[in-house]
């Protein structure tokens, strides 16, 4: 066998282990529901600030502060209607 083929060979045995692994991986469950608008909403003022979700809702900030499309720390109604799932932390190249 040449080098040449030594290495084609080789590569394509390392290509089809990694789409084997990345397979094989469970999907990451489902982003839970948002909570209510007014529950985040904690001095009650109508918009939901950054600050209140760090403090009420830790486990939502990351998720929420993603969704302030202006980016002035505050979440309007209309933001926080339009947030989605969760931003993937880093999607494979494929």
């Amino acid at each position: 066998m040449s080098t040449h083929s030594f290495r084609l060979l080789a590569c394509a045995a390392a290509l089809a282990a990694c789409a084997s692994a990345h397979a094989a991986a469970p999907p990451p469950p489902p982003d839970p529901p948002l909570p209510a608008y007014d529950t985040l909403d904690a001095d009650h003022d109508g918009i939901v600030t950054l600050p209140e979700i760090t403090v009420h809702a830790p486990h939502l900030a990351r998720r929420l502060a993603a969704c302030d499309r202006d980016g002035d720390h505050k979440l309007t109604r209309e933001e926080y209607a339009r947030c989605g799932p969760a931003p993937a932390a880093h999607a494979p190249a494929h």
